[in-house]
């Protein structure tokens, strides 16, 4: 499903948050004690969102739809709306696996319709292995020399958490939340930028789909609606300082199957389990054969024998077993090479690539000092779309607020000092070149 157009322009101010269970709306609460004469345009608000989040899903969602006539001079960014941008951010399920991302960009295309983009996309894309349709949502202004990218997805919440996950909560110099360090505190920021920046020559894409298998990446690539950009900044959890590269992604599963049969019997019966075993060994035979490949601090090749699961029983030969494993290619490596030899260690295993990224290095970092001014440089230990983005002729960089510590864990947060300075550069961003 896709939808694109000139935003329409922005309507009387609207200010209400309303809470949807099971597609069904209760009663609005004004947001800052700003009420609506006549309640039309908040209730046409909630019929239209009832439609994005009803059709009989159990969804759990909190958003404030805040639409306004207003002017965007060059002033300080709020800190309070951005962190009003986050907590609506937050309260959207989008965690990968289970929750509902394209709820989240219907959300977002109705709020960057309202900074009138000149051309606004919105495509559902479906994805493999069994997963719910992601999406993105990519609004334009001018003819776009500079992309913000920020995935709105995140991680299961896992056990842990003193308090819901989708609700946001404010302490005095952070807030907790899940996905607020990994990365919707970005989103937030780019939203609050865009409160008082007049975009030029600029895109912002919110996709889905990072946090497990990257499949929309490649779908806004090859719609061809990047093919004028000629720099990105990838929006990831970097403690306000400018990633400029990281190692790839390699991850693999190896079946093996027999009869199965009584252990009396494993003499002279296929030993799926074994198979995988010795399969494992040989790949760490082969990741010690290259510790000292590469660079620092990119040196070897991160190997990692995840999981092998089987069938058997100390008593009973397993019918089925399976192996999985990954490593990381550092910067300047071939995945597919990898890929290809790891294949030729495994014989007459039933072999899956589950995901094989390319590393990233950024192509000319200098052509962002516009932006970053002197701002640390690092290298980043994790994988990111930066990589695709890369390999598609786009110049790159990560930046964003976060530390890599603070996500995937429980209570996760983010410091409100990395969110408003992270929220700077992004406005300069948003501003363009100086001509």
């Amino acid at each position: 499903m896709e939808s694109s157009g000139t935003a329409p322009e922005s309507s009387p101010l609207i200010a209400c948050a309303f809470i949807v269970i099971s597609g069904k709306p209760a009663t609005p609460i004004w947001a800052h004690g700003v009420g609506c004469a006549t309640g039309k345009h908040c209730a046409d608000a909630l019929n239209a969102y009832r439609t994005w989040f009803g059709h009989g899903h159990c969804v759990r969602a909190v958003s404030r739809l805040v639409i306004s006539q207003r002017s965007r001079p060059i002033t300080p960014i709020d800190t309070s709306i951005l962190i009003d941008h986050l907590e609506s951010l937050v309260a959207f399920d989008t965690r990968n696996g289970s929750g509902d991302e394209m709820i989240c960009v219907r959300y977002l295309e109705e709020t960057l319709a309202r900074f009138s983009p000149d051309q606004l996309y919105v495509a559902q894309v479906p994805r493999s292995r069994g997963k719910s349709d992601s999406g993105y949502v990519l609004a334009i202004w001018g003819q776009p020399e500079t992309l913000l990218n920020v995935h709105i997805d995140t991680v299961p919440s896992g056990a842990g958490w003193t308090a819901d996950p989708l609700d946001l909560q404010r302490q005095s110099d952070r807030v907790v939340g899940l996905g607020t360090s990994d990365i919707k505190g970005a989103a937030a920021c780019i939203l609050a930028a865009l409160e008082v920046v007049t975009p030029k020559n600029v895109a912002v894409l919110f996709s889905g789909d990072e946090e497990h298998g990257s499949e929309i990446m490649p779908a806004v690539i090859a719609s061809g609606r990047l093919d004028d950009v000629k720099r990105a900044i990838v929006c990831e959890p970097t403690s306000c300082r400018v990633g400029r590269a990281h190692r790839g992604m390699l991850a693999i599963s190896a079946g093996f199957t027999g009869p199965g049969g009584h252990s009396s019997l494993s003499d002279i019966t296929a030993r799926p389990l074994l198979d995988a075993a010795r399969l494992a060994a040989k790949i760490g035979d082969y990741a010690d054969d290259h510790l000292e490949f590469g660079t620092a601090p990119f040196q070897g090749l991160c190997v990692n024998i995840g999981e092998i699961e089987s069938d058997g029983a100390y008593n009973v030969i397993p019918t089925t077993a399976k192996l999985w494993f990954s490593l990381r290619p550092p910067p300047g490596d071939d995945v597919r090479k990898r890929e290809s030899e790891i294949y030729d260690l495994a014989e007459d295993a039933e072999l899956d690539t589950i995901v094989a990224f390319a590393p990233f290095a950024s192509k000319d970092i200098s052509a962002f000092s516009d932006v970053f001014g002197e701002t640390e440089i690092v290298d980043l230990p994790y994988w990111t779309e930066a990589a695709m983005l890369s390999q598609a002729g786009i110049n790159t960089v990560v930046y964003g607020p976060g530390n890599l510590e603070q996500a995937h864990k429980p209570n996760e947060y983010v410091e409100i000092t990395q969110l408003e300075q992270a929220a700077q550069h992004y406005a300069i961003a948003l501003k363009g070149k100086a001509s």
